[in-house]
């Protein structure tokens, strides 16, 4: 493989194991025990926040969770019981703000995935799990064709590829405080197409 690809593989895990080593484990902790209460789950994200949602939203399901991402045409009412997952890098997303609002409204719980913590999502949430933009060990050379961390285009790709793998995480601790199996999970992935 070519030296340079390795570059942007390296950038990409020097950076979250830099973002991971400063998790909140309390706040993760929080986050699952906030999912695992909730009757059913909305996720929603915009851009690079919105295709992970989407992930996170299939992965609640196959752990056995009612999860549903917002705007599909096919979901049921919020109710009381329910749990919105707001996932906005800056926490200023006025789409993501007005719905964390109605969730609070309609006597839901919001948790927050930021960079920012002490931002507007992050004082309307109930429960907030921060992870930084990128860490400050690489310097993202490799990346530069698609910016610095000046930039939005390199910042939403760090971000997104740091929810992922954070999305992930919870998934285990997840399947884990349910007694969840490979097969069980399994028995949950999609089999018409």
């Amino acid at each position: 493989m070519n030296a340079r690809y390795i570059d942007v593989l390296s950038d990409f895990h020097s950076n979250a194991q830099d973002v991971f080593k400063k998790i909140d484990e309390a706040q993760l902790e929080n986050a699952v025990s906030i999912i695992l209460g909730a009757q059913k789950i909305y996720v929603l994200g915009i851009g690079h926040s919105g295709m992970f949602g989407r992930i996170l939203s299939m992965k609640l399901n196959h752990v056995g969770l009612r999860a549903y991402t917002v705007f599909d045409e096919i979901n049921p009412p919020f109710d009381e019981n329910d749990l919105f997952i707001a996932i906005s890098q800056s926490g200023e997303t006025k789409t993501i703000l007005a719905l964390a609002e109605n969730a609070k409204k309609l006597g839901g719980k919001v948790l927050c995935v930021t960079s920012v913590g002490d931002s507007t999502l992050g004082g309307t949430a109930d429960a907030l799990l921060c992870i930084e933009k990128h860490g400050h060990s690489p310097d993202f050379r490799a990346l530069g064709a698609i910016g610095d961390t000046k930039n939005q285009n390199l910042l939403g790709a760090l971000f997104g590829f740091n929810i992922y793998v954070l999305f992930y995480t919870i998934i285990i601790m997840l399947a884990e405080a349910k007694n969840e199996t490979p097969d069980s999970i399994n028995t949950r992935h999609a089999n018409l197409q």
